[in-house]
């Protein structure tokens, strides 16, 4: 049967834990593993300790654009983004790796680090801000245009929404060319300049709005929690209150992927577990 802490009161030689619709008992150590619940958060501090802020991490983004609509599970190997979260430089926050399109807007291991670095940034801003993706993160945007003018030259008479001459998603090329050329039976050889500027632009550098954070609460961590300026790593005990031990997430960590965060879990619960067991 589950029993809830509602209490932790440090005694000379231990604690005296309280729980719900029980008697108080006494435990010589206290290990709190609670995760990113409230109740573990409120213990610490009652305790002595200081609980850095706290916000969702590696969560995907809301975006509702046409360029994404009706494209969910399309999948990008590889591609640089931009979280722009101000006007200075500084604020620009940007990372690499695959992407996915979902129903809701954007995700995959490039989406959810960037959540991570952002998170209380984002938290902040009201999860309201402006991405910059480079689809072709591997190729200069001069050599990008130099592509562009040569397939432009060599393949006129070919429809621009039939050959593409870079590695993308079928789909998304075809989006674009409706998006940006407005014309699906438009030639390479009717293509201007600004059409060739405009393309550049959308895979090099396109914007998108970011307007929330996934939906259904599916953020896998919270990011804060105790101090690690007040945690003993070698043991993962208390600086504050001997006797007293954290792991896990609601400790001040969040990796930037979930196997991260589980290792994290896994190892400092096996640190507190080994000193608990040697010091009794």
């Amino acid at each position: 049967m589950r029993r809830q802490v509602v209490k932790i009161t440090k005694e000379q030689n231990g604690f005296m834990l309280t729980l719900h619709r029980h008697e108080p008992q006494f435990f010589h150590k206290v290990l709190l593993a609670t995760g990113s619940a409230p109740v573990g958060y409120r213990l610490a501090e009652n305790l002595g300790h200081t609980v850095t802020d706290l916000a969702p991490s590696l969560f995907t983004f809301s975006i509702e654009d046409v360029r994404l609509r009706d494209l969910a599970g399309l999948a990008f190997d590889d591609v640089k983004l931009q979280l722009v979260l101000g006007l200075k430089k500084k604020e620009i926050i940007e990372f690499s790796g695959p992407l996915l399109i979902t129903h809701w807007g954007l995700s995959g291991p490039a989406v959810l680090k960037l959540s991570a670095w952002a998170a209380r940034e984002l938290f902040a801003r009201q999860y309201q801000a402006e991405l910059s993706i480079d689809f072709l993160p591997q190729i200069s945007k001069g050599a990008v245009r130099e592509a562009l003018v040569m397939t432009r030259k060599e393949h006129n008479k070919k429809k621009v929404m039939n050959f593409k001459p870079f590695s993308l998603p079928r789909r998304y090329w075809n989006r674009l060319i409706e998006v940006v050329l407005a014309d699906k039976e438009i030639l390479w050889g009717q293509l201007n300049d600004s059409h060739i500027d405009s393309l550049i632009d959308q895979l090099c550098s396109a914007s998108f709005k970011v307007s929330g954070k996934g939906t259904f609460k599916e953020e896998f961590v919270t990011c804060g929690g105790i101090s690690l300026k007040e945690v003993d790593f070698r043991y993962m005990e208390s600086k504050k209150c001997a006797g007293l031990y954290f792991a896990g997430e609601i400790l001040d960590v969040d990796g930037i992927t979930g196997g991260f965060n589980f290792q994290n879990a896994w190892t400092t619960g096996w640190h507190a577990a080994q000193h608990i067991a040697k010091s009794n």
